[in-house]
C-alpha cells in the first residue's frame, strides 16, 4: 500500500491535536470540580467540628463550626461592635424601648450606680446616701445589651459566609446557634446549674436552626460582705441588688434576637416569673426561671425542646 494511504488514514482516525488537547482539558476540569465538591462535601458534612477561642468585651469568646469557619470574621465584628458601645453617649433605640415595655426593670442609665458597687473589679458597698444619688444620674451603661447584641453581630457575620454553615458561638454564657448541623443533627447546648460548680448542668436544649439563648442569674458576680451576699443585677427602683422575688437565682430566655434576650433576661430577673409573663409573651420568648430551691418554672414553649438532667 502507498505510503500516502497510510498517512491519510492516520489522519482519518485521529482528532486534530486541538480537539485531543480541549478535550484532555475540558475531562480535567471536570474531574477537578467534581473532587474539589467532595472535598468541600467532606469538610461541610464532617462531624468534627472546629473550635476557636478568643477573649473580648470582658468575657471568653468561644466559637465552634461545622464547615468551613474563620473565627477572625465573627471576633472582628464584635470587636468593632465593641469599640461601637464603649464610645455610646446614648443609650440604642431598642434598649429605651424595653426600658418602657419592663417598666423600668431593665434600665440602661445605671452607669453611675455600677461604677459605684464595682462589683466587677473591687466591690464596695455604698450608703444608701451613696445610691440615691447615683441613681439620680444617667449615665449608659450597657452591661445587660452588649453581649446580646455581640450575638447578633456574630448572626451578621457568619450570614456574610458565600456557603453553608453551622456554628454555635458563645460570649460569656450568651449564646448563638446558627445555621444546620451535618446531617440535619440538633444542637445540644446545655443549661449551666445556678447551684453547682462551673461544669455543672441542670439540663440540656436540643434546637435545630439560628436561636439566641441569654441567661442573666446571681451565681457568677457576686460579694458577701458580713453574712449578706451583694450580686451584680441591680433593681432600678432601689439600687441595690435585684430581690423582688425571694429565691430566683437565674433567668434564660431563648428567642430570635441577642440583644433582646440580653435585656428581657436582665428585666425579667428584676420582675420575677408573675410579673414576668405579659413582657415574655409581648417579644414571643420562651424561657426558663430557676430557684434556689431547685425548682425550674418554664415559659413558652420551652419545655418542648428542654429536657432537665
Amino acid at each position: 500500500m502507498p505510503s500516502s494511504a497510510l498517512i491519510y488514514i492516520r489522519v482519518a482516525r485521529m482528532p486534530p491535536p486541538q480537539v485531543v488537547y480541549m478535550k484532555k482539558r475540558i475531562a480535567l476540569i471536570v474531574v477537578g470540580a467534581a473532587v474539589a465538591a467532595v472535598a468541600l462535601a467532606g469538610v461541610l458534612l464532617t462531624p468534627r467540628p472546629q473550635a476557636y477561642t478568643g477573649f473580648t468585651m470582658g468575657s471568653v469568646l468561644t466559637q465552634t463550626y461545622w464547615g468551613i469557619g474563620s473565627g477572625d470574621y465573627v471576633l472582628n465584628a464584635i470587636t468593632a461592635l465593641n469599640e461601637e458601645l464603649n464610645s455610646a453617649a446614648e443609650a440604642p433605640e431598642k434598649s429605651l424601648e424595653i426600658m418602657e415595655a419592663s417598666n423600668g426593670a431593665y434600665n440602661p442609665y445605671l452607669g453611675a450606680l455600677v461604677k459605684l458597687w464595682n462589683i466587677n473589679e473591687n466591690p464596695y458597698l455604698p450608703t444608701p446616701e451613696e445610691i440615691a444619688e447615683a441613681l439620680q444620674k444617667r449615665d449608659v451603661d450597657l452591661g445587660a445589651y452588649g453581649k446580646g447584641a455581640a450575638c447578633d453581630a456574630a448572626f451578621g457575620a457568619l450570614g456574610d459566609y458565600d456557603i453553608p454553615i453551622a456554628a454555635v458561638i458563645n460570649l460569656g454564657g450568651n449564646i448563638l446557634t446558627y445555621g444546620q448541623k451535618p446531617w440535619g443533627q440538633p444542637f445540644k447546648i446545655a443549661l449551666r446549674d445556678p447551684l453547682g460548680g462551673p461544669n455543672d448542668t441542670v439540663g440540656v436544649f436540643t434546637l435545630k436552626g439560628t436561636h439566641f439563648i441569654s441567661t442573666s442569674g446571681s451565681y457568677e458576680k457576686f460579694f458577701e460582705e458580713n453574712g449578706v451576699k451583694y450580686h451584680h443585677i441591680f433593681d432600678p427602683e432601689t439600687g441595690y441588688p435585684a430581690c423582688r422575688e425571694p429565691g430566683l437565682v437565674s433567668v434564660t430566655v431563648i428567642n430570635d434576637n441577642g440583644a433582646l434576650g440580653d435585656m428581657l433576661s436582665t428585666a425579667c430577673f428584676v420582675l420575677g416569673y408573675e410579673n414576668s409573663l405579659e413582657l415574655l409573651e409581648q417579644y414571643n420568648c420562651d424561657a426558663l426561671f430557676i430557684y434556689e430551691d431547685g425548682e425550674i418554672r418554664p415559659v413558652g414553649n420551652v419545655m418542648e425542646y428542654y429536657e432537665a438532667r
